[in-house]
C-alpha cells in the first residue's frame, strides 16, 4: 500500500538550508571572541578577549556572580546544536520552524544579559555577528511558518510516495 507524505518544496528548502547554516555561525561565533573587558592584570589595565565559555563557566576568574555560571555555558553549547538539528534533520513538519524562533529568541536574551549585567564587558565581534544571526534566524523561521502553512493550504506540497 502506498501512502502519500509531504515533502518541503524548493522556496522551504532553500530557508530550511540558510537556517542551517546560521546555526553553525552561531555556534562558531560564540566560541570566539564573545565579549571584551578591561582587567588589571600586573597593575596594568589590560584590555582582555572573552570568548562565551569562558565567561560562563568563570575561567578568567572574575567574582561577578553571572561569570560563574555554568547554565549560560550549557545554553551556549546547546543552543545553536539543537537549532542545526532540528534545522537539518526536520524536513515535513513546521515544528522546525518554531523552535528555530525560540532558540533565535533566546539566544539574543543569553548574548544580551551577560553584557547588560556587567559594567565592565564590552560587546565583542562574536557577540554582535551572533546577535544579528539570531535576529535573522528569528525572522526566517517566522516566515517559513507561514509558508508551510500556505504550501499546505495550496497543495504545492510535492507528494512523496513511500
Amino acid at each position: 500500500m502506498n501512502t502519500v507524505e509531504s515533502v518541503e518544496t524548493k522556496r522551504c528548502r532553500k530557508i530550511r538550508r540558510i537556517l542551517t547554516a546560521l546555526f553553525i555561525i552561531c555556534g562558531y561565533m560564540l566560541s570566539t571572541t564573545f565579549v571584551g573587558a578591561v582587567f588589571n592584570i600586573d597593575g596594568k589595565d589590560q584590555y582582555v578577549r572573552i570568548t562565551a565559555l569562558n565567561l560562563a563557566f568563570g575561567a578568567m576568574g572574575g567574582k561577578t556572580p553571572v561569570y560563574q555560571n555554568p547554565v549560560f555555558g550549557a545554553i551556549y553549547i546547546i543552543l545553536p546544536l539543537i537549532g542545526f538539528l532540528f534545522m537539518f534533520f526536520d524536513k515535513r513538519t513546521n515544528l522546525k520552524n518554531f523552535v528555530g524562533m525560540g532558540c533565535g529568541i533566546i539566544g539574543c536574551l543569553m548574548i544580551a544579559f551577560p553584557i547588560a549585567a556587567n559594567s565592565e564587558l564590552y560587546l565583542g565581534i562574536g557577540a554582535l555577528i551572533s546577535m544579528i544571526a539570531y535576529m535573522i534566524i528569528t525572522t526566517l523561521s517566522g516566515i517559513s511558518i507561514f509558508m508551510k502553512i500556505e504550501d499546505r493550504r495550496q497543495g504545492n506540497e510535492t507528494p512523496k510516495l513511500s
